[in-house]
């Protein structure tokens, strides 16, 4: 899943983004934590501008588990516009 005007920093697999790695959304949002197969994948975590983050395992770039040690949604990000952002961070397809 790669996004205009997103950065990716980690390694790549056969030109897809795999392994540990940091991935900045056009909106600062930030996801670090393992992708698989250009996708989120394993533990991550998002870190919103606002300083709130969301912990969750991820498979296939979706959220199968949250982590019940972290300060989930601790700030703005308990409005629909932060959570439809986690959703689409974790759901859309890859573009290209």
């Amino acid at each position: 899943m790669e996004y205009t005007g997103s950065q990716y920093i980690g390694e790549f697999v056969d030109g897809r983004m795999e392994g540990k790695a940091e991935y900045i959304l056009p909106t600062e949002t930030k996801y670090v934590g393992e992708m698989k197969d250009g996708m989120f994948h394993g533990q991550g975590t998002l870190y919103f501008p606002s300083g709130s983050r969301f912990d969750a395992l991820w498979e296939k770039g979706l959220v199968v588990k949250v982590s019940l040690n972290s300060p989930t949604w601790t700030r703005l990000e308990k409005s629909l516009p932060a959570a439809m952002t986690a959703a689409m961070a974790s759901t859309t397809p890859p573009q290209g």
